[in-house]
């Protein structure tokens, strides 16, 4: 994998392609469908999971909220890493009055902790994927890890993206380039193969052996509930567009490409990639699958298309697909972290957080204390999410996306507040659009903590277990925030 340690110059090279092929390899397009399927499976309600539509409504939320980040990122290129934490600085320094002042620095400080619960904990669930990854491949080939040993997976790996970041090492458009095109390739592959499995048949099984009977009920909503709750649980495919704002130093026209990079990765990754991919895998999914027993379905759905269709090649189909799967959580982990110690450190430097998070390391001048405890709490997220089952796995996925649909809400607020007055204001983009985007956000996880709480089982003690990691969070950032104004 090629990368790049602490450049001492940055050329301004990036064009419209490669801000947008560096904003897909945030969410590495593909990896999820591996790993998330099982967690999407077990949020079924009467009995069917409404994943394809769940992943339209997910992608449709963040295409409304890409359009605001645009219109901020074309006011503020110079963002950078600090992203929405900037624009919210922005508009607060901005303020005269006394009392607008005091509700901007509010706002501010909300929009920077709300970024916190979802950047913070986000590598923590790829790291617990990546542990998930190894002890899935280990079972199938005889080993089975003690719970020391899964521990130990979640920790070593940790360490490691920990060590690379520590050292300032960030992937370059090359690896990029190479991530994306793996991805893509894998994905039209397994879309091509899992496909024709269905249209051919080779085990001959009849049409209540199906999951999904046909292609109407792979694609439309079963209940209301059921897609609601999978928008918010497939919310991780699709955040990281808000981040190509630490492109800026690179691009030539940060302005006008950035905005349109992150629509545009965001299309690529959700309309071609995952609706492609999610509609393939609900297609040939069949009963002698357990999506909700298996940590990984897809792999057992790629072993029974290699042996059946392919004439016994089943596990080097499935290893193969499982490799694609382990080097974009590689990278997609490394961005993760940098990403999660980037806004901590801005913060720390504006007071808005301990000011331990913002010292350098005196050689490779990366927030050595913030990488190191990202790493720890990624080290016990993963270990938590893996031995804790699919409840926790579920519950950490959900807090994470929890963060992210708070942070666009407030990315959609700002826009609001940022242009009211302005001589660029603009009613349909500053006005309409933010307010859909911001009564969406919103809407979906007030619609979500009500239907897991009701839904009882899987669902409810998710739910229970996201919310109380928010709460927890929000009771934290509450008291720091009066202990440090005091």
């Amino acid at each position: 994998m090629t990368i790049e340690s602490n450049p001492k110059t940055v050329r301004k090279t990036l064009g419209l392609t490669g801000i947008t092929i560096n904003a897909m390899a945030l969410t590495t397009p593909g990896a999820f469908l591996w790993l998330l399927y099982q967690v999407q499976a077990a949020a079924s309600f009467n009995g069917v999971a409404d994943i394809w539509p769940g992943v339209l409504l997910a992608l449709l939320s963040a295409l409304i909220t890409a359009l605001s980040f645009g219109e901020l990122a074309r006011r503020y290129p110079e963002a950078g890493f600090r992203s929405a934490y900037h624009f919210a600085d922005r508009f607060f320094a901005r303020q005269e009055n006394r009392r607008n002042k005091t509700l901007a620095r509010v706002g501010k400080f909300a929009t920077g902790w709300a970024a916190h619960l979802y950047y913070w904990i986000y590598p923590g669930v790829l790291v617990a994927f990546m542990g998930i990854l190894a002890d899935y491949l280990l079972r199938y080939f005889g080993y089975a890890p003690t719970v020391f040993g899964e521990v130990l997976l979640a920790a070593s790996f940790a360490a490691f993206v920990g060590f690379l970041a520590l050292r300032g090492i960030t992937g370059s458009t090359t690896t990029s380039v190479v991530l994306n095109t793996i991805q893509l390739t894998t994905l039209i592959i397994f879309g091509a193969l899992a496909i024709a499995f269905r249209l051919i048949n080779p085990a001959s099984f009849s049409p209540s052996d199906w999951v999904y009977p046909s292609v109407a009920s792979v694609v439309l909503p079963h209940s209301w509930d059921g897609v609601v709750f999978q928008a918010v649980l497939a919310m991780i495919l699709m955040v990281g567009f808000e981040s190509s704002t630490a492109l800026g130093a690179s691009a030539s026209n940060a302005p006008r490409d950035i905005p349109r990079g992150a629509v545009l990765a965001l299309i690529v990754q959700g309309l071609f990639a995952y609706l492609m991919g999610y509609f393939a895998a609900g297609f040939a999914l069949n009963v002698r699958i357990n999506a909700v027993a298996s940590h990984a379905p897809l792999g057992d759905l790629a072993l029974q298309i290699g042996e059946l269709l392919l004439g016994g090649y089943g596990t080097t189909l499935m290893v193969f697909f499982g490799f694609t799967v382990a080097v974009a959580l590689l990278g997609g982990t490394l961005t993760a972290i940098n990403n999660g110690v980037r806004i901590s450190f801005a913060m720390a430097l504006d007071d808005e957080m301990p000011d331990v998070l913002g010292f350098l390391h005196p050689k490779y001048a990366t927030p050595y204390n913030t990488v190191i405890l990202l790493s720890s709490v990624c080290a016990l997220i993963g270990a938590t999410g893996i031995i804790g089952g699919l409840p926790v796995l579920m519950g950490i996925v959900l807090a994470s996306n929890l963060g992210a649909f708070l942070l666009y809400a407030l990315l959609c607020l700002l826009t609001i507040v940022t242009f009211a007055g302005d001589a660029a204001f603009n009613i349909f983009r500053h006005v309409l659009l933010p307010v859909i985007g911001l009564v969406i956000n919103v809407g979906i996880v007030v619609a979500a903590a009500k239907i897991g709480v009701n839904a009882g089982g899987i669902i409810t003690q998710a739910t229970m277990i996201a919310f109380g990691i928010a709460a927890a969070w929000f009771l934290v950032s509450v008291i720091y925030y009066f202990v440090r104004r005091k």
